[in-house]
């Protein structure tokens, strides 16, 4: 049996574009005619917005019922259509062309005049506009003539309606404060409203704030570092944020390696010195031994007494005997002074030099140690120096002595009277300089002038023996007369009361020398010789007084205590005589 056979039925075969496809094509289709119809519709349509009206006599009359019907919004017709319908009007377009100064740019957004316009007016001034002209009307409000909606405006230079409460602020400004937004002293400026207050508060925390404290000061030129007197004393220091910001420097220091590992070393010599002087101030704070005196080969753990017997012992073989006193600050010992220091080491080589400082340091001299003369600072210990005296109670009285206003310099007149009287020899001021030798100057003092008929004499250069009846008498006029209010009445004034007391008894076994000597150059007359000669016949008197002082002057005061303030100047007569006798000629005076 033949199988049955079926009939044969047509296979169903999908579409290859489905629904979903032709709805995005349509889709498509429709966007591309809406882009189409809108970028014509806003290409052929004006700048100029439709609501902005002008401000003449046809704005103000009311309109026409027609006109008022056909205003009317209908919305069966497209807006798109009535808008044309507008610009196709013959009379308003011309009216627009003749009456509207503005135009709106839609990119920026303003009103502003068409580019290359001009006004139409012939009676008006073809750059500017008028203020009618220059208003904004409200787009959704149908009274465009109310004043209420109606803003005159300004434009800035970027084409930027000014608004009119800015406009009013500035017309409000009349003085320079109020541009540069200072306070006023009276009254409130306008443009500081609203803000001021809170700034001021914000810069008033500022200058309360320590850690921006040093921030701010540099602004002000008193309190700026490098604006200050070095020598004066400051007034401001670091704040808690600078001392953070050093800390940080200090340590970024640290940890930056040097070139080269390797430490420099010191000489083998150098390490020795350095060690033994550590040792010496390790023994000294050990024992609690005062030094009193320094000078090479010597003990320094010596006695005052002790130390001034080996300095003037044999073994240094001292030609003469100079004592010196510094009782000012060291760092005001100066060139000048070592000019005085100098000129006696050069005619005395072997000279022993006693310094008596209580501001000095004992190896203050060591350059002139090395070079291989005698100079040596001692401490002067009041109650061995002053043993044997009247004066000795003033050792007990030191520490209430050295408050009184002219102790410097009473301390140095009794000091310079105990050392001769003690040792013997040669005083001589800081500011004196030497200009022959004085081994022939014993038991001898300068006169310093007349007074109403009396001499005056000066301690600034004096030379007596050991155990001076004259030098007693001195420490007993000191003793009995002392008087701590006046400044020469225990010195120069001392002397002259002790010569004119005892000179008529022949007993004073003094010589007394004339001014000339000793003081050349009166202290009234000192100080014309600082400058340079004015002129050539000023110079030949200068040369002539020169050549005098040299050949009769045994020394030359400089009156320092009027004169510490003056430099001399080059080729003055005091500068010839400060680098005549100099050891260090190169060091500037």
């Amino acid at each position: 049996m033949l199988p049955r056979s079926h009939p044969h039925q047509p296979t169903r075969r999908r579409s290859a574009v489905g629904p979903p496809q032709l709805c995005a094509i349509a889709a498509v289709l429709l966007l591309l005619l809406s882009l189409f119809v809108l970028h014509s519709r806003l290409s052929s349509s004006p700048l100029s917005p439709p609501s902005l009206p002008t401000t003449t006599q046809h704005d103000s009359k009311p309109e026409p019922e027609s006109r008022r019907a056909s205003s009317t919004p209908n919305l069966s017709l497209d807006l798109i259509d009535d808008l044309d319908i507008v610009e196709s009007d013959p009379d308003s377009t011309e009216q627009s062309k003749s009456k509207a100064a503005l135009v709106w740019d839609h990119i920026l957004g303003v009103a502003r005049l068409p580019f290359g316009s001009r006004t139409t007016d012939p009676d008006s001034d073809s750059d500017s506009l008028s203020d009618s002209d220059l208003y904004f009307a409200s787009a959704y409000n149908s009274d465009a003539d109310s004043s209420s909606n109606r803003v005159r405006i300004v434009f800035s230079s970027d084409d930027s309606p000014i608004d009119e409460d800015i406009r009013s602020m500035l017309t409000s400004i009349t003085k320079i404060e109020d541009a540069l937004l200072i306070k006023p002293h009276k009254g409130e400026s306008p443009i500081r409203e609203g803000w001021a207050n809170w700034l001021e508060g914000k810069g008033d925390f500022l200058r309360r704030n320590r850690m921006l404290q040093s921030n701010l000061d540099l602004l002000n030129p008193k309190n700026h570092p490098l604006l200050q007197d070095p020598d004066v004393p400051g007034l401001t220091g670091l704040t808690r944020g600078d001392r953070l910001v050093q800390r940080v420097l200090l340590r970024e220091m640290e940890s930056i390696p040097f070139v080269g590992n390797r430490k420099r070393e010191l000489h083998e010599e150098e390490k020795e010195k350095k060690n033994k002087k550590e040792e010496e101030r390790k023994a000294v704070k050990r024992n609690g031994v005062r030094r009193w005196g320094y000078f090479q080969g010597i003990d320094p753990y010596l006695s005052f007494t002790e130390f001034m017997q080996k300095f003037f012992g044999e073994e240094n073989k001292c030609e003469i005997r100079v004592f010196m006193v510094w009782n000012s600050p060291q760092w005001t010992y100066g060139v000048r002074h070592q000019r005085s220091l100098e000129s006696l080491l050069m005619h005395h080589n072997h000279a022993c030099v006693v310094v008596f400082s209580e501001t000095m340091e004992l190896e203050f001299f060591k350059d002139f140690v090395k070079d291989g003369y005698k100079v040596a600072v001692a401490v002067p210990n009041l109650d061995e120096l002053l043993e044997g005296t009247p004066t000795h109670v003033f050792a007990s009285i030191w520490f209430d002595w050295r408050k009184t206003k002219y102790y410097p310099l009473h301390y140095s007149e009794l000091i310079r009277l105990a050392a001769l009287y003690k040792y013997g020899g040669i005083y001589l001021d800081s500011d004196v300089i030497v200009l022959k030798s004085l081994s022939s100057v014993q038991n001898s003092i300068g006169m310093l002038g007349q007074i109403e008929g009396n001499s005056t004499f000066s301690g600034a250069v004096m030379a007596f023996e050991k155990n001076s009846d004259f030098v007693m008498e001195c420490l007993k006029e000191f003793y009995s007369t002392y008087d701590d209010s006046h400044l020469r009445w225990n010195g120069a004034d001392l002397l002259t009361r002790v010569i004119n007391k005892i000179k008529n008894n022949n007993q004073l076994h003094v010589k007394i020398l004339p001014s000339f000597q000793f003081y050349p150059i009166s202290s009234s007359n000192i100080t014309s010789y600082f400058a340079e000669p004015s002129d050539e016949a000023d110079m030949v008197e200068q040369d002539i007084l020169f050549k005098r002082i040299m050949e009769e002057s045994i020394a030359f005061h400089l009156w320092n205590g009027i004169t510490s303030s003056l430099v001399p100047e080059p080729k003055s007569f005091v500068e010839r005589i400060l680098n005549h006798f100099c050891l260090r000629c190169l060091d500037v005076i």
